[in-house]
């Protein structure tokens, strides 16, 4: 559809040339709710008479005059609702339009988009909360690569950060034990997930213990022993512990930049030299912040501290100096050594301070990280002020281009409903039965680990598959529930609007007859079994169908209806993507099936004797089945062999 709403928008234009004068003005389309009114529409009409000062219906019925029987592909062309100029196409060859491009690739973007999402600080086992923000993250990547782009994960990793030095003074001074006694600790992940609230709470009733913290921050930032080298080993076993976490879902990064070696090559020192040089940053005159080198956020009219007075950054001047890497700004690089493999060979990449050593064979050359042309930083929203003020900096040191591809990819918590919280064997405090939503908190101990939440779903989707296939083998039944539990997962994190706060409930994830990942599965698992069922001549039968005549007047509109939504695929990505609008795939996706399944139950395939309807119909499910197979795998569900 995107392709022929082009070409039908600039044969328009063309058309048009002599009578109005449209400049740039992109001639938009849109799907009419009711058919009654065509199959697209355009508001261009009304543009044109606030421009000529005219009435926009003259104007449409003009243009529609102008328009009639000169346009490839359309039927017929009306004016409705005072301006509204709508087009009827002509549906036989539209059907074979969208048939013959099913197999068709999207033309390459000449952009390269780099997404950062996960972040998570490597003091802990993963929770609830970085599982949206991963399932966003990588649902965002999937689009841009769908769409066409280079695309580039990345997932920074603060690992100098005061959460980290909480588990370090924890497990050195608090428990007492070794560099050595900590390696043979078996999960320290899960280990640290109880250190780190016990140590906070240590932390908030006693000042002598928060000021030890603090000592033992400052030595890992001078890279003093133990403290140093116990903070990279935590950091880096605990990392492999979260890419283990998100591999488990279908997630998936190339490059790890690690906060130590943003510090170590100096990035800062660069980007300040610029700061300072163009008046960016300066010294404070508030006598409140003597010392300290800030920058002036024009949004709220305040001032940021970016250099604190005893010389060291704040998390904001790091993520400068990082943000202007990940657009080649900074006249500097990383160096990269390999950290890890997936089960597919695909590779990630980890930052380093110094080359590899001249006793090492040096690893394969890695791709070219950064250089980003348009960059996307899914973060919550609390961090929506600072990553606003790096689009700021970016524009002020005089990158407008770079300000206008910094994305804030911004989105709300996530918490638990009270009957979650019960079936995750958590304590409900007085007065929470009757919430909507229970926060939770990984400082304060109450949180649901990401391992523990996905276990529990696949224990249930367990339950279902046994139920509805009594045959199926322990083995297959488990890899099922696995699939089923991931897409459950995935769907629920991004069907809600980023602005809402979601709370996680396993009934609702995990129902298979309503608006849920397992209910798209189901649909996509019923087109597979007509398929499979379907005799090698019926496949050729239908791949030459004919025009719609053979269908009765009902069946034709309902087949219209989804052969047209289906075509949407390209523009409902985009719009996904453009808008920041997750959302809208999974409420489009969900449609979808809603529409085909009801088709199909009014009428069946196989059962169809008339072979000329029944060629009509398999083109329907092979059609459905391309698309939404694609739908699917942008929002990272997998489709199970049975449900």
């Amino acid at each position: 559809m995107k392709t022929f709403q082009e070409k039908l928008g600039s044969d328009i234009r063309i058309l048009l040339q002599d009578a109005y004068d449209l400049g740039e003005t992109a001639v938009v389309f849109s799907i009419p709710a009711e058919r009654k009114f065509g199959d697209l529409t355009t508001t261009l009409p009304f543009f044109l008479a606030k421009q000529r000062k005219g009435k926009p219906g003259a104007i449409a019925g003009d243009i529609a005059s102008r328009l009639q029987g000169r346009l490839d592909g359309v039927a017929e062309i009306t004016v409705a609702g005072g301006g509204f100029l709508n087009f009827t196409l002509r549906r036989d060859d539209f059907l074979h339009r969208q048939w013959r491009s099913l197999d068709q690739p999207l033309r390459a973007r000449p952009e390269k988009v780099i997404v950062e999402h996960t972040s998570i600080n490597p003091n802990k086992s993963a929770h609830i909360g970085h599982l949206r923000n991963s399932c966003l993250g990588d649902a965002l990547a999937r689009c841009c690569r769908f769409l066409g782009y280079e695309v580039e994960v990345q997932n920074y990793i603060d690992d100098t950060g005061v959460q980290v030095a909480d588990v370090v003074w924890g497990l050195l001074y608090h428990r007492r034990k070794s560099p050595s006694e900590i390696r043979e600790i078996p999960d320290l992940a899960g280990y640290l997930w109880d250190l780190y609230a016990e140590v906070n709470r240590l932390f908030a009733s006693r000042e002598d213990l928060a000021a030890e913290r603090r000592d033992v921050q400052r030595k890992i930032e001078e890279k003093i022993d133990p403290e140093f080298t116990t903070c990279l080993y935590v950091a880096e076993q605990v990392l492999l512990d979260h890419i283990r976490t998100m591999e488990g879902i279908g997630i998936q990064y190339d490059l790890l930049a690690r906060e130590s070696d943003v510090i170590a090559l100096d990035f800062f020192t660069a980007a300040a030299a610029e700061l300072t040089g163009r008046g960016v940053m300066f010294p404070s005159a508030d006598p409140e912040k003597k010392g300290c080198h800030v920058i002036h956020y024009d949004r709220e009219k305040i001032e940021k501290i970016i250099v604190r007075s005893n010389g060291t950054l704040t998390y904001v001047g790091k993520d400068i100096a990082y943000n202007l890497w990940k657009f080649d700004l900074l006249g500097l690089d990383f160096h990269y050594r390999p950290f890890h493999a997936y089960a597919d060979g695909h590779p990630i990449y980890m930052t380093a301070s110094a080359p590899a050593d001249a006793s090492t064979p040096a690893p394969p050359s890695p791709r070219v990280f950064g250089r980003g042309q348009r960059v996307y930083n899914v973060i919550d929203v609390r961090q929506s002020y600072l990553q606003s003020l790096i689009g700021q900096v970016l524009a002020q040191l005089g990158h407008p281009r770079a300000s206008e591809n910094f994305v804030h990819f911004s989105y709300e918590m996530v918490a638990l409903t009270p009957a979650c919280v019960r079936e995750m064997g958590l304590t409900l405090e007085a007065g929470e039965e009757g919430k909507p939503y229970i926060e939770v908190s990984g400082r304060k101990g109450r949180a649901v680990k990401a391992d523990e939440l996905i276990l529990m779903l696949e224990e249930k989707s367990l339950h279902e598959v046994q139920a509805r296939n009594p045959g199926v083998s322990p083995e297959e039944a488990r890899k099922l529930a696995r699939v089923i539990a991931v897409a459950a997962l995935r769907y629920f994190m991004i069907k809600f609007n980023l602005t809402t706060v979601i709370a996680f409930d396993f009934k609702e994830a995990l129902n298979f007859e309503g608006d849920s990942g397992p209910y798209l599965q189901y649909t996509l698992v019923r087109l597979n079994s007509i398929l499979k069922k379907t005799g090698s001549g019926d496949l050729e039968t239908a791949d030459t169908a004919g025009g719609l005549a053979p269908l009765d007047g009902k069946e034709k509109e309902l087949y219209w209806e989804i052969v047209l939504h289906l075509s949407l695929l390209e523009i409902q990505v985009e719009y996904a993507l453009t808008h920041h609008d997750l959302s809208s795939l999974a409420a489009y996706a969900y449609g979808l099936c809603q529409k085909f399944n009801h088709y199909y139950h009014l009428f069946p395939v196989l059962a169809e004797k008339d072979p000329a309807i029944r060629a009509l119909r398999l083109l329907l499910v092979r059609m459905f089945k391309s698309r939404v197979e694609k739908l699917l795998q942008v929002m990272g569900i997998e489709i199970p062999e049975r449900m």
